[in-house]
Order: C-alpha cells, then sequence, then structure tokens
C-alpha cells in the first residue's frame, strides 16, 4: 500500500489523516505512505462538526458496560495526551475543557443509578462522585437540583478548533488537503485505499457498492438528525464545569463554558431537519435551561446555529471497517452524537485496518 484517499475532513476524517501522518519509524508507516484529504467545502469542519458541542462524555454516561462504552472510555483516555501533542506542534490555543461534567438529575431513582455506575467505573479505572442537594448548593449554588454526579475525567473541546489543529500538524507532516473537490464516483479515484469518513455523503457514495447488500440494497445507510445550538452570554453565571442536564422527559441539555461569560447551550433532542434552525427552538432550549437555572433568564443570544447529525439506520453507531467485497474501501462514520468523542479511537482502528487488515480494538460489531 502506497497511497490512502480520505473522503471528508470533518472531526473523523482530520484525526485519521493525523494518525496516519506521524510516527512513521516507530508506527510501521511505510515512508513512502502519500495520504491526501478530499473536503467539498472550502475549508474544514463545516458539516456536522461544525454543529457538535465537543461534550466528550464517556465516564458519566449512563450506559455501563459493553463493547461501545470500551472504546469510548479508550477514545477519552487518548484526549489529554493528544491535545498537548497538538498544541506543542502547532502552537494553537485549543479550547479544551479539563474541569468535567456536572450531571444534575431530579429522578428519585437518579442516586442508586449513579452510584451503582460509580462501583462499575472505579474497577474500569474513572472516579465519578455523587452530590446530594446540599453538597450541589454549596458548590454551585445557582442551580436546582435534586442531586448531581461530578466527573472529573470528563472533557470538552473546541470541535473546529481541535480540526484546524489535526489539519495543520498533518499538513506539517506531509499530508495533502485538497478543499472544494467533490467526489461523486469512488470507482474514479485512484488509490490504494479509500476511506470515507463523510457522514451523510457517504449515503450516496456507498450506495453502488452496497446495491446487492440484502441488509442496505435500496435505502441509505444513515438518516439526518437534527440538533441545533446556542451561543449565550451570561454575566455572573460564573460556570466552569461542562454541565449535562437530564429532564424529566429523558431528553437531555448541554452548556459548555467558553471563557469571557459566553457559554454553548445545546440538546440531543431531535428536531426535524427542516425546521431547523428554527426560532421556536431558541425559547425551548432557554427555557429547559431557566427551570434548572433562572440565570439564564439574563442570557443574551449571540448566535444560533444548526447541523445534521449523521445516525445508522440498519447499523450500530458508528460504522466501521471494510465495504463487503471491496477491500480497498473502508468506512469511518455515522457517529451519531459522539464523532469528536470517538474520533481518536475510530482513528486507531481504521490506521490499523489499513496497516495490517484488522485491529484489536473492538471493531467488528459496527461492520457493515
Amino acid at each position: 500500500m502506497k497511497s490512502v484517499t480520505i473522503i471528508g475532513c470533518g472531526v473523523i476524517g482530520a484525526m485519521l489523516a493525523y494518525e496516519l501522518s506521524k510516527g512513521k519509524n516507530n508506527e510501521g508507516i511505510n515512508d513512502e505512505l502519500r495520504v491526501t484529504v478530499l473536503e467539498a467545502n472550502a475549508r474544514p469542519a463545516m458539516v456536522s462538526t461544525s454543529s457538535a458541542l465537543g461534550v466528550l462524555m464517556a465516564a458519566s454516561s449512563s450506559r455501563a458496560r459493553g463493547v461501545l462504552v470500551k472504546l469510548r472510555l479508550a477514545s477519552l483516555s487518548k484526549y489529554d495526551h493528544l491535545i498537548a501533542e497538538l498544541t506543542d506542534q502547532t502552537q494553537y490555543d485549543i479550547l479544551y475543557n479539563r474541569k468535567g461534567i456536572l450531571n444534575l438529575y431530579r429522578s428519585p431513582d437518579a442516586e442508586s443509578k449513579s452510584r451503582s455506575l460509580s462501583e462499575i467505573r472505579a474497577r474500569q479505572g474513572f472516579a465519578l462522585q455523587w452530590l446530594d442537594r446540599e453538597e450541589v448548593s454549596a458548590d454551585f449554588p445557582l442551580w436546582k437540583t435534586d442531586g448531581g454526579l461530578l466527573s472529573p475525567c470528563d472533557r470538552a473541546v473546541h470541535p473546529t478548533q481541535l480540526v484546524k489543529a489535526l489539519v495543520t500538524a498533518a499538513t506539517q507532516n506531509g499530508v495533502k488537503f485538497l478543499w472544494n473537490t467533490s467526489v461523486n464516483n469512488l470507482e474514479e479515484i485512484s488509490s490504494d485505499r479509500i476511506v470515507v469518513t463523510s457522514g451523510l455523503g457517504a449515503n450516496a457514495l456507498l450506495a453502488p457498492f452496497l446495491q446487492n447488500h440484502p441488509k442496505y440494497a435500496g435505502q441509505d445507510l444513515m438518516q439526518p438528525v437534527g440538533g441545533q445550538a446556542l451561543l449565550l452570554y451570561i454575566p455572573n453565571l460564573n460556570l466552569q464545569n461542562v454541565v449535562h442536564i437530564e429532564n424529566e422527559d429523558g431528553s437531555d441539555l448541554n452548556i459548555v463554558p467558553l471563557g469571557g461569560d459566553r457559554y454553548w447551550l445545546g440538546a440531543t433532542l431531535e428536531f426535524e431537519p427542516k425546521q431547523i434552525p428554527c426560532e421556536a427552538n431558541v425559547s425551548l432550549l432557554l427555557d429547559q435551561a431557566i427551570a434548572w437555572c433562572p440565570t439564564f433568564a439574563n442570557a443574551e443570544v449571540l448566535e444560533t446555529w444548526a447541523g445534521d447529525r449523521p445516525r445508522p439506520l440498519a447499523n450500530q453507531s458508528p460504522i466501521l471497517g471494510f465495504v463487503p467485497d471491496h477491500p480497498h474501501l473502508l468506512v469511518a462514520t455515522g457517529h451519531y452524537r459522539n464523532g469528536v468523542l470517538m474520533a481518536p479511537i475510530t482513528a486507531q482502528i481504521t490506521k490499523d485496518l489499513l496497516l495490517t487488515g484488522t485491529s484489536d480494538l473492538p471493531w467488528r460489531p459496527f461492520t457493515l
């Protein structure tokens, strides 16, 4: 193998390009390996990555065990070193929150579930701390909650700043990036290996290769799931931790501090794609936040934006591995709400597959 072409330069494509570009001597990459990234837009991270909030919630995620949990935790564990490595090489100031995530609840069984999760995470090497109402009030007096789970190991990163650093570092290491370069037919690309990371754009690209597949023939691999977020200015909130809120109906909110009294507010609510961005959603998000922290009533909305997240239809999320009967063609997409979180481990798995045809990491449950 001499050449790899990556389709798409969101966080997954950029992370893979960077991973392939480094460590040629001690990681077994051929010195003559040529990595090229093709991106349809004028710059990287303009689609689903640009609408992400970069919340790296793995340790405090409610799912306790399983292959996906293992991958999320492994990916989270790579981030501190990754950010230090990128900062050292590029000298970029990447907004990276190490204060952890405070998860707030009002359900009557939240404490028992959180304590059970804490015991499991402790065995996995991640510390969680349950805070009762009085403890939350002491440290976070503006928030109205029955209790919370503090996860000092979880993180948040600015997605587009991260991708900018990845592209710069990969370029310095010899990767070639081509902007405004649309791909309509993968068969027209001359490359030893092709990796499709292009999110919803992968539907049309992969359809010709799956037309005879019993599970995927005649349907898209992924569907768009709409999300909307706000950039707010809130004086006197004085929040340093990321806050994750679980509403009584099961929906949730993320509040990400950016510095200078600015915050991102977003939700995992699934808005209809044709309805976003929508002014009604701004009120909905703010009203939910106010119910937990009245200080949000003073928020000034500086910006609102929306984006579609790629959710697999007939496959687990994400989709990783080789396209059936096409060993030169790989897929690394469909991460839904976990693209930024899972980018490092996805890049490692895909790199392993490119170099050796397999990986010691558990990737097979996510194949096509």
